[in-house]
């Protein structure tokens, strides 16, 4: 009998210690669930995060709801909608004046990059995001790279076989920086007042657009969405993973194209603010018609840098306040891309923005390739009177089987700019027909070229 009280002791002495084991557990953190329109967030589930990351994976970690953040901060978040024509840049400095570059614009718009981040006195930049490598967007980053003391950049799981994008990571590998992966559930370790969290891209898309980094920001009660270029399966999927999408001001993705801004994602977005970032008159339409309809039924304030020139927004954590700014870059400086040598190649330039109309003609190395081979496309640009177009911009459009490809190039000053790529595995025998489009001193010229793999 002594030894079965001994036995029953030490039985509920366990179960005493289990128990305090259990409830000495972390809880879980509750999820965003809704939102009321009234510019602050609310939780009305407590549905648990997933499991807390060790310290290496902080980032990892889904970003917290922003109850959790103390709505009572000081000093102002500032966010720069740098007008960069039919492209994309946002600066963000926070209220310790730390600094976030997400995307600079095109090649032509690196000094505009460079003057518009001295203007502002920065010095450096504690996080550069590349939202994916589209030249529209990851253009004018190298220049800032080579100018600027940087922190940690950040760009998608997805390469391009660009020059352009072969100058970023040249830019970052004479600093020594590497790059992290720009994905979903990272949580960036920046201002301690204010809350950036990444949200896309979550899954993997062969479209550079859908692959876009997608930032959301808060602070205080504010709150800011910065989409890049993401499209139609990227946003379906941020509304199917119940992330917090609720913002203040969204930055409409893809220059408001009519491939984003699902009625859906606005819905649940609700802004009060949306800014649209396209160049005037530009070539692809943007904005669409049915995008700023959809804002505009939902009562939303529009603001648009092809119309207004740069638009900063003011948080105090509480309220908003939108300004413009009509500042333009010194035209005398001369960016690297655009920089003539002599004077005799100046006045050769010249002479190119004064002619009229210009052609563009295509070849290809190879028109048969064999799968996973390297193809090169070859443009010629020359102006009415047939002299070459240095400093053109070539954009190739491939259309593949399952998925379309996008390259770049510039011309040099015989007036020709060769792209190469890689074919990869290829559907054999099925016609691969690529779009060339070439744009100069506001002129535009088109042509076309294609191949079969074997």
């Amino acid at each position: 009998m002594k030894h079965l009280h001994k036995i029953l002791f030490i039985l509920l002495a366990s179960v005493l210690i289990l128990s305090g084991c259990i409830t000495e557990q972390t809880q879980p953190i509750p999820q965003p669930n809704s939102v009321v329109k009234d510019g602050t967030n609310t939780i009305s589930g407590k549905e648990p995060s997933p499991p807390p990351a060790t310290a290496k994976d902080r980032e990892q970690v889904q970003p917290t709801d922003s109850d959790n953040q103390n709505s009572q901060v000081d000093g102002e978040l500032k966010v720069h909608f740098i007008d960069v024509g039919q492209g994309a840049a946002q600066l963000i400095i926070g209220p310790t004046g730390k600094t976030m570059l997400i995307d600079a614009g095109n090649n032509d718009k690196e000094k505009l990059m460079v003057e518009y981040l001295q203007k502002e006195k920065i010095k450096r930049i504690d996080i550069i995001i590349g939202t994916h490598p589209d030249a529209d967007h990851i253009g004018g980053l190298d220049a800032v790279i080579d100018n600027f003391d940087i922190g940690k950049i950040y760009m998608p799981r997805i390469q391009a076989n660009t020059k352009t994008f072969e100058d970023v990571l040249l830019a970052a590998q004479r600093k020594g920086l590497k790059i992290s992966t720009a994905k979903s559930g990272i949580v960036l370790e920046w201002e301690n007042a204010v809350q950036a969290n990444m949200i896309s891209p979550i899954g993997e898309y062969n479209d550079t657009n859908e692959m876009s980094a997608v930032v959301h920001i808060t602070f205080g009660e504010t709150s800011f969405l910065l989409t890049g270029d993401a499209e139609s399966k990227s946003e379906a999927d941020m509304v199917a993973s119940g992330i917090n999408l609720k913002a203040d001001v969204l930055l409409v993705s893809h220059h408001g194209s009519k491939t984003s801004t699902s009625q859906e994602f606005l819905d649940l977005v609700d802004p009060t603010y949306a800014v649209i970032q396209s160049g005037q008159d530009n070539k692809y339409g943007h904005p669409a018609s049915e995008v700023l309809d959809r804002l505009t039924n939902k009562g939303i304030e529009i603001y648009r840098n092809d119309l207004q020139g740069n638009i900063i927004f003011t948080s105090n954590g509480k309220e908003i306040k939108v300004d413009n700014d009509d500042w333009t870059p010194n035209e005398t400086m001369q960016s690297k891309v655009d920089q003539p040598a002599p004077n005799e190649q100046e006045s050769v330039e010249t002479q190119n923005e004064s002619k009229g109309e210009i052609t563009a003609t295509a070849s290809i190395s190879n028109d048969s390739p064999k799968q996973n081979s390297t193809v090169t496309v070859t443009v010629t640009v020359k102006d009415q009177d047939g002299k070459p177009v240095k400093g053109a911009q070539v954009d190739l459009s491939l259309k593949y089987k399952s998925t379309t490809t996008n390259y770049d190039g510039v011309t040099n000053e015989s007036g020709v700019a060769s792209i190469s790529f890689k074919i990869g595995r290829a559907a054999k025998d099925y016609k691969v027909n690529g779009n060339i489009t070439v744009t100069h001193s506001g002129k535009t010229a088109t042509t076309k070229t294609s191949f079969i793999p074997q």
